[in-house]
């Protein structure tokens, strides 16, 4: 049965085919410690652990026998490829063990490479560490997405991807605060050590979490046959590597950009830390409206303020313009992804485990991308020509998001039907 028909006049493809009912949440999966806080904690844990080494570069380098910083940096390249490579493995093996012990075997990976990165006796050991540590994270955020897609129903969705976005925001500010102060007290030794400890026990907290009725053929091929198939997936990974490209890649840069205009490391850091204040305000506050708001409206205004960001960033760099410009992209984030995510759990509810997985690949695979053109730019010291094409792509993400999620008709009924 085909997945997806075409709208006369429609430049995206929409999804007419009913699907399963969503799966009610067993009563075992609520309290304190149900999925609705242990996963976002451990998107949150997740995120700590690929920021943790970014301000200790220097002083691990330092620490073994003043190696060179670039080589020390192979540490962060190598956890992001590893990130990235990785996920093509857990999502097979979530359609084969189930959600949950894909997340807690992951996780207790991630615990050992956390002792041996405290332990580790050199730079080569540590950098294993490093890219073993972003191998076993790289499961995280695919399965708490289908964890939560399995569990909730389509409209009580968008509050759970808000919490999600919330908990990588507050992730991303708390592993390179965090660490950047304590490694002056106690060492970049005991932050591994210290984070291994709760990893550990986060582990504990997995375990006991119960593994959801699949929705959806779980078998590898089938699905892979059904998202090639699938044009409305097909669009939104295309949709999905244009966001990273825009809202992850040329961000990661906006520091630069400002330390090329004369700014010293410490504002760079502060005005740019105004995308995750944004973020947590804005996918906090949006949770009071999913049930009355248009998934469409959410599109919409998310591509204004990446459009909005990005013409404020082209009339100059300065801490006023980026911070301006950090805050509105950190709202086009929490608007725009926490839309985009649940739009994704629902075009791909039949291969979900392998659908979501592509769809995490290809954020990453466009913010990489993203930060390809930043390095151009930082290389020919050409960010305003960057920021125009930003520009335009953002145009692109507004019309095509909008547009598209318009004309959008979800594959699964909503609880309320």
């Amino acid at each position: 049965m085909p997945t997806g028909s075409r709208v006369t006049g429609s430049t995206w493809p929409t999804s007419s085919r009913a699907g399963p009912d969503p799966v009610t949440p067993s009563p075992r999966t609520g309290g304190i410690l149900g999925p609705g806080l242990v996963l976002p904690f451990a998107i949150f844990w997740s995120t700590i652990d690929r920021a943790l080494a970014l301000p200790l570069i220097p002083m691990i380098a330092a620490d073994f026998d003043q190696a060179s910083l670039s080589l020390t940096g192979w540490a962060i390249t190598g956890h992001a490829l590893a990130y990235a490579a990785f996920q093509l493995l857990w999502g097979p093996l979530q359609t084969k063990w189930g959600r949950v012990r894909v997340l807690w075997v992951s996780t207790a990976i991630a615990t050992v490479a956390g002792v041996a990165s405290a332990f580790a006796p050199d730079l080569t050991f540590f950098v294993i560490a490093r890219v073993a540590s972003g191998g076993a994270f790289a499961a995280t955020f695919a399965a708490v997405l289908v964890y939560f897609s399995d569990t909730l129903a389509l409209d009580r969705r968008p509050a759970a991807m808000s919490n999600l976005a919330t908990a990588t925001a507050l992730g991303l500010a708390a592993g390179t605060l965090g660490a950047g102060g304590l490694a002056e007290l106690v060492g970049w030794r005991w932050i591994f050590g210290g984070f291994s400890v709760v990893t550990a026990i986060l582990v504990l907290l997995l375990i006991r979490l119960p593994e959801p009725k699949h929705v959806g053929d779980e078998r590898i091929i089938p699905q892979l046959r059904h998202l090639a198939r699938n044009r409305v997936a097909l669009g939104l990974y295309a949709f999905t590597i244009l966001e990273g490209l825009l809202l992850i890649g040329v961000y990661n840069f906006l520091p630069q950009a400002l330390q090329q205009a004369g700014e010293g490391a410490f504002v760079a850091g502060l005005v740019t830390a105004s995308f995750g204040v944004a973020v947590v305000i804005v996918s906090q506050t949006m949770k009071l409206f999913i049930r009355r708001v248009k998934p469409w409206v959410f599109m919409l205004a998310g591509g204004c303020a990446a459009v909005a960001a990005f013409a404020v960033l082209l009339t100059g760099i300065s801490p006023g313009t980026v911070l301006a410009g950090a805050a509105l992209m950190g709202i086009a984030w929490a608007l725009a992804h926490t839309t985009l995510q649940t739009w994704m759990t629902d075009a791909a509810t039949e291969a979900r485990a392998m659908g979501m997985t592509f769809f995490s690949i290809s954020l990453m695979l466009g913010g990489a991308m993203g930060a390809a053109l930043g390095q151009l730019a930082v290389d020919a010291h050409a960010f305003p020509t960057l920021f125009l094409g930003s520009l335009g792509g953002a145009v692109v993400f507004l019309v095509a998001g909008s547009v598209g999620r318009a004309r959008y008709r979800p594959v699964e009924r909503s609880a309320r039907e």
